[in-house]
């Protein structure tokens, strides 16, 4: 069974500072940022085999082969492919039990290990990041002069008013009108009621009720409020000339309180002349950062648009809003300061990196090396391709028992939390960023084309660190956020197969590469529910015996698959790809992607700061770690360079820039004595003219161009490629090619 994280365990060294401890000038005391994921790099590149457009079922290649591949399955911590699953309820909290076959056993789906296999594919295979969700996060956070800028020099002073409505004809319209403050201590003796009109912690839907209520044993029409207005506030409620709707806001009221939000807004003066019509993308991004897809089918949401608008908008009512004109489009909220929508979609931000990751459809599409092994669906803009390998459903060995768990929760990461889900330069061990601000999904000058960070992935651990994420008093009080998940137990065993066809020798190799992580048999693949406590960690092993292999060429002949065989093909892919990606082994896709799939790695990540576990959110105990880290400016580390796992890494565990494994022995030389020379940090160095010009006059080609691409992949991380930091560095940039 897997043992709970206790409370220290899963605060870290933040758990005991109660709200993780601001230090003076408002800095946060949190040191680094946790989390239970990490993420692949976008590449800079997409390899499509030159092959791609003869890969079919009928004709086969000449060195093609096909047969199959049987394979056994270990759990090396508990597994829970889901199955049957009870959603939570007020009674009772919910529960997942593993996947099982109509017969009774236990099983892995075919479908799962297949995806499970493609994901190390893409990233080895130096494939498209594609299979993501196109959403536009939104932007509110003023929490910290690190993103603070980037929010406020959007809003300030530009907040207009309106009343949105959707047409007869179903166009969406805004109305603008104007605006008063509206403060809740005059609404009080208006309604003959006790302070505080809307206790702390009310939603727009309860505030309206409340209101109603009052309203209603005044006889007065509450959607209907006379005031006078002085400066920008209404007073005299009830008696003045003016004539407004009281728009109530979901930001935590109690006017008792001295720092207690007391305001909330009026609504008047319509000026239909004019109105105007909102475009679809911006009513899109309207609903997709106002949570329109939650509490549908009965359930009640606390959010202001599922909670309350959404239901009288539909119904043809007026929805009061705060909206930022910007050019062309209308930034739409709820709030005096609305959320905005991000200038960048996801795959924006995607193309920002290589365009090649995504679709074109002014362009012929050519599939990826995962694209060709396993197929793709197809779509609008990429043709349907048959996948020339399928997995069997893995069947369990003996009668195992699922494993009872305690009661947790799944957190779900959210990608709008930028410091980890976007790109960030960073100087240092620890996760500060070197820059005055973050990049987020709004465009800056310091951030212009603001990126994502690649492909998420959960990292392996060791046994002492699988634990289920222990309950916060709070989420102790409501079942329905809790689910017990009955994971098959450690050591469980499952036997499966794989079918290939007509499989070109590189392709196969690519397989067995991804199945065996390259012949490195402590790594392990992740599967399943549970990764980020530790679960679903299997390792995979080839049962030579009872795998078979047939060249489409009779010439050929049947060939054995031992080991030497499974390595000769492991070597053909790797071969190949160093020679389509100069330095492949030491790229950081293929760094990061081993040192996630190695559990000793867990060890050097982990430290008095820092675990793989979801930062703390516990409002009971004023625990708020996702802000202390954007105070302190911290973002999520590159998980192969805080493991010493990066070749080349600019802050290894326990090395230096130059010193890590992988740099070119001249790089590392030359680094070395530079810095000596001007004594001047590695890093400096590394991003200097001095360097680029004796990497200028280099005369052997070859270690020029192996040098190049190191310093490119150094520089790339940091963002110093696109925008190099100081003079010195854009005449290096200049040097190396391009005007920097």
């Amino acid at each position: 069974m897997a043992q709970q994280r206790s409370s220290s365990r899963q605060g870290g060294a933040a758990a005991g500072r109660g709200r993780g401890g601001d230090r003076p000038g408002g800095r946060s005391s949190l040191e680094s940022i946790s989390a239970p994921y990490n993420f692949v790099p976008l590449a800079e590149t997409v390899y499509c085999p030159d092959w791609g457009e003869l890969v079919s079922h009928d004709l086969p290649f000449r060195d093609g082969v096909s047969g199959e591949l049987a394979f056994r399955i270990t759990a090396a911590s508990p597994l829970l492919v889901g199955g049957e699953q009870q959603t939570a309820s007020e009674s009772a909290p919910g529960r997942v039990d593993p996947f099982r076959l109509p017969d009774g056993r236990y099983g892995i789906p075919g479908s799962s290990l297949k995806g499970m296999l493609r994901a190390v594919m893409e990233v080895a295979g130096f494939g498209r990041m594609r299979m993501v969700d196109d959403v536009r996060p939104g932007l509110r956070d003023i929490s910290t002069s690190y993103v603070k800028a980037a929010y406020t020099d959007r809003v300030r002073d530009k907040v207009k008013t309106g009343f949105l409505r959707i047409s007869a004809d179903s166009v969406i319209e805004i109305t603008p009108c104007s605006m008063a403050r509206l403060d809740h201590r005059a609404a009080e003796p208006y309604l003959k009621c006790k302070m505080p009109v809307f206790p702390s912690g009310k939603s727009v839907a309860e505030k309206y009720g409340i209101w109603r209520q009052h309203c209603s044993r005044q006889r007065t029409d509450p959607d209907q409020l006379s005031f006078s207005i002085e400066g920008n506030q209404a007073t005299t409620l009830g008696q003045g000339t003016s004539v407004g709707m009281p728009v109530f806001t979901g930001q935590i009221s109690d006017s008792t309180r001295p720092k207690g939000k007391r305001w909330d807004f009026v609504f008047y003066d319509e000026r239909t002349g004019e109105r105007f019509t909102v475009n679809p993308l911006d009513w899109s991004d309207f609903l997709a950062i106002h949570g329109d897809g939650e509490a549908e089918g009965g359930k009640r949401s606390n959010l202001p648009w599922p909670g309350y608008w959404r239901e009288r908008c539909r119904a043809g009512q007026r929805v009061p809003v705060f909206y930022v004109p910007d050019g062309d489009r209308v930034r739409i909220g709820l709030a005096y300061m609305p959320k905005l929508a991000g200038d960048f979609s996801v795959h924006d931000m995607i193309r920002h990196v290589h365009a090649e990751h995504l679709p074109d459809v002014a362009k012929a599409y050519a599939p990826d090396l995962a694209e060709l092994i396993f197929g793709t669906v197809g779509g609008e803009e990429t043709p349907a391709l048959r996948g020339r390998v399928s997995i069997e459903s893995a069947l369990a060995e003996g009668e195992p028992k699922p494993q009872a768990e305690a009661a947790t929760i799944l957190n779900g990461p959210k990608p709008s939390y930028f410091p980890n889900y976007l790109s960030q330069r960073i100087k240092d061990e620890k996760g500060q960023i070197e820059t005055k601000t973050y990049a987020t999904y709004l465009s800056t000058a310091e951030h212009p084309k603001p990126t994502v960070r690649g492909f998420k992935r959960y990292p392996a651990r060791p046994d002492g660190m699988v634990a289920i994420q222990v309950l916060s008093e709070q989420q102790k009080q409501s079942n329905k956020v809790q689910v017990v998940l009955n994971p098959l137990p450690k050591g469980t065993q499952f036997k499966g197969r794989v079918v290939f066809h007509n499989l070109r020798p590189v392709e196969l190799g690519a397989l067995l590469w991804t199945i065996t992580w390259g012949g490195r048999k402590d790594l392990r693949h992740g599967l399943g529910m549970g990764k980020p406590f530790g679960f679903g960690q299997v390792q995979l092993e080839l049962d030579h015996d009872r795998c078979t292999l047939l060249p489409n060429d009779p010439a050929a002949g049947l060939k054995g698959f031992d080991e030497a065989t499974v390595q000769s093909f492991r070597d053909e892919f790797s071969t190949h790809m160093q020679s389509v990606v100069a330095g492949w082994k030491g790229t950081p896709q293929v760094s990061n992607l081993l040192a996630m799939a190695d559990p000793a790695a867990a060890e050097r990540f982990c430290s008095a700061e820092r675990e793989l576990r979801h930062l703390r959110l516990d409002p009971a105990a004023r625990v708020n770690e996702f802000i202390d880290a954007k105070k302190a400016g911290l973002a999520l580390l590159d998980y192969a360079q805080a493991t010493g796992m990066q070749m080349g890494s600019a802050h290894p565990a326990g090395g230096s820039p130059a010193g890590g494994q992988g740099w070119p022995a001249w790089l590392q030389e030359t680094v070395a004595q530079l810095a000596g020379e001007h004594n001047a940090p590695e890093q400096d160095v590394l991003r200097g003219k001095a360097l680029a010009e004796r990497w200028s006059i280099l005369e052997d080609a070859s270690v020029k161009a192996e040098v190049l691409i190191a310093i490119q992949a150094f520089w790339s991380e940091r963002g110093w490629w696109d925008a190099p930091p100081g003079k010195s560095s854009k005449k290096a940039r200049q040097i190396y090619g391009g005007d920097g």
